[in-house]
């Protein structure tokens, strides 16, 4: 897939579908209630209790529900390794996996390696070189056709070894010629991301990784448009969960190495959009001061009772306290629950006995975090698992309410995502291994707390992001070109920032950044900022892309590398709406106003910058006054090619 397709919709039961969902990485409707912003947090609870927010915490629809997952590789170190799986024996075999390369470059990256050492016959050395796959064992080579894929697309590869015959298989179509390798598969070692000697790292993404002791496919086949499943003789299912973990029936530990982190970007459409009540959403804390409060109550109160606190955590840093809930502060009787510096989980009652965790906890992927207490016994889980025990009695009597704090004065805020925090008094909701919940916990009897994050009123229906509404941005009702409100910034301090991911990276490939505005005052000496990727936010630099009216003239222009480039003679009116893209197609960027490429300009840029701002560029002396509505990116697709009619609908929402 590359720059040749414009917008293609399907339609399925009378709903349009995008066909390229699973490439959109922000979807902005700006549809919701007037005045709404992101920093305005709802108790679930029947206690409805008033939440303060401190600091800048915002929320969104980022969380850990849904099955559309895959994990990425940066390329310095990263990789998942297995110490134990199944050997392949003489047996027919399947390893397959979906892969976005964001590296094309002529050198071998491993994607996947299951022989003991490099240049043995005991397994498999899965390789991406170039745009090809080249599969090595000793005596053994199997490569796909040159080019056989793109770089920065969603691509599906299968290697299958029927009877001693090896084939490869990209996106269901048999590629290179065959080879035949018979030999006693006897590794049980497993890499992913790189080689087994770690010296050809993965740069990229990669999916719902199968491997199956039999030939899963004989003759060219359609590629599974959802996430794999654990069919007969499955022995390992990886890189398509919300953690690191195979869902086999093996059940086989996976060790994270590097940075290597889950990510909601997957080769899969959604088969529903966003939905609240299916997908929760998360608060966002970027651990420097952001923690949620409650008025003191007794329902915080736990006493010498049965209590369970519990969440969803997804870590950006570990290397010192993460603050979960307290009721402290620290003072005889209080308790708190946290993720310590020894990055482990804890709960300690404080000026009694504590727990402290066994399991090494790692960044980059959602855990479910647990503590409940039954008569004496306090129990800690990590992912439905019993980590720790103590039964020592505590007396809790303090009635504060901290969500993303402990027991300190300085606040021990986390740098990540909490999601589906849940305080029950009364109840230890877990007394031994669980299944971890699988949609928005709900408020069951003796719920004090209940926070599922879903009060957000600026939302990102891909479902990949919490943004922070600064200032006073927010949803408007005044204008909007569809769906009846849009997104309002006054250039006084308004903007909107997106939580540093890889998913804003749009490296070397094609990419489209669309959206409608509507100035409410002119630019011509009165610059303004639409939206920018940059390596800060509003950090006056020049860096792409980026979209704004110049400052002198107020010619729309645009931000592609260390540059800029203003069109000729095109100034924005007022009051009006204008259709706007950013597209780059095979090394060439544009931009379209209403359909119509008035920019072109040569751009081979990698930008892997991930700071990504809407209502402003370069500074704050830069931001805009007026409404945008429907901003949409697609990373690794350009949409638009040619001169195109403008959307006469809004943007489908899956």
């Amino acid at each position: 897939m590359s720059g040749i397709f414009q917008t293609l919709l399907g339609s399925l039961a009378g709903v349009v579908k995008d066909t390229f969902f699973r490439y959109v990485t922000l979807l902005l409707p700006g549809n919701g209630t007037n005045g709404a912003q992101n920093n305005t947090f709802t108790d679930a609870s029947t206690n409805n209790f008033s939440i303060t927010r401190n600091g800048n915490t915002t929320q969104g629809t980022f969380s850990p529900y849904g099955s559309n997952w895959s994990n990425y590789f940066d390329g310095t170190g990263d990789r998942l390794s297995l110490a134990t799986a199944t050997a392949f024996g003489n047996s027919s075999n399947t390893v397959e996996f979906w892969f976005y390369p964001t590296d094309s470059a002529v050198t071998y990256r491993g994607i996947y390696d299951s022989r003991s050492t490099t240049g043995t016959d005991t397994g498999y050395g899965i390789f991406q070189y170039g745009l090809t796959i080249e599969v090595y064992g000793n005596g053994l080579k199997v490569a796909t056709a040159a080019a056989a894929f793109t770089a920065n697309t969603w691509t599906h590869v299968a290697l299958v070894r029927n009877s001693g015959t090896c084939q490869l298989y990209i996106n269901g179509v048999a590629s290179g010629a065959s080879a035949t390798y018979s030999s006693n598969l006897t590794s049980t070692v497993r890499v992913i991301g790189d080689a087994v000697n770690t010296a050809f790292p993965f740069v990229g993404y990669v999916s719902n990784l199968r491997e199956v002791t039999s030939a899963v496919y004989t003759a060219d086949f359609t590629p599974p448009t959802s996430p794999l499943t654990a069919i007969t003789n499955t022995s390992l299912l990886t890189c398509q969960s919300n953690r690191f973990v195979d869902n086999s029936t093996n059940a086989f530990t996976i060790t994270r190495n590097g940075d290597v982190s889950v990510q909601k970007f997957s080769p899969f459409n959604p088969t529903a959009a966003y939905s609240s009540a299916v997908v929760g959403g998360s608060g966002y804390f970027d651990g420097t001061g952001d923690w949620l409060t409650a008025a003191d109550n007794a329902a915080f109160q736990f006493g010498t009772g049965d209590f369970t606190v519990e969440c969803w955590m997804y870590l950006n840093a570990i290397n010192r306290i993460n603050g979960i809930w307290t009721n402290g502060p620290a003072s005889a009787g209080s308790f708190g629950f946290y993720v310590a510096s020894a990055n482990v989980l804890r709960c300690d009652y404080y000026g009694g006995a504590g727990v402290a965790g066994a399991t090494a906890l790692t960044t980059g992927q959602w855990y479910h975090f647990a503590v409940s207490r039954s008569g004496t016994t306090t129990r800690l889980f990590v992912n439905g698992v019993q980590d720790a025990t103590n039964t020592s009695v505590n007396n809790n009597t303090t009635q504060k309410c901290m969500v993303g704090n402990s027991f300190t004065t300085e606040p021990d805020s986390p740098n990540g995502y909490i999601s589906s925090i849940r305080v029950v008094k009364g109840t230890a909701v877990y007394t031994s291994n669980f299944t971890p919940p699988t949609s928005p916990l709900t408020a069951i009897t003796n719920t004090s707390l209940l926070l599922n994050f879903t009060n957000a009123g600026i939302i990102d229906n891909a479902m990949m992001n919490d943004l922070e509404t600064v200032g006073n941005a927010q949803i408007s009702t005044a204008q909007s070109k569809f769906g009846g409100s849009s997104m309002l910034f006054d250039e006084t301090g308004d903007y909107l920032t997106v939580p540093v991911s890889t998913n804003m990276s749009l490296g070397t490939g094609d990419f489209t950044i669309e959206c409608w505005v509507r100035f409410a005052v002119t630019p011509v000496g009165n610059g303004q900022g639409i939206y920018q990727l940059s390596n800060g936010y509003l950090n006056s630099q020049v860096r792409g892309p980026g979209l704004g009216a110049e400052n002198s003239t107020g010619e729309w222009t645009i931000y592609h590398g260390p540059t800029f480039t203003q069109s000729t003679g095109n100034v924005p009116a007022i009051n009006t709406w204008y259709h706007t893209a950013i597209v780059r197609s095979s090394g060439t960027t544009k931009l379209y106003v209403d359909g119509t490429s008035i920019i072109s300009v040569a751009d081979t840029t990698n930008y892997t910058d991930q700071y990504f701002v809407i209502g402003g560029w370069y500074s704050t002396g830069f931001l805009f006054n007026g409404y945008i509505d429907d901003l949409r990116i697609t990373k690794g697709v350009a949409r638009y090619t040619a001169n195109f009619t403008a959307p006469t609908a809004a943007f489908p929402l899956s």
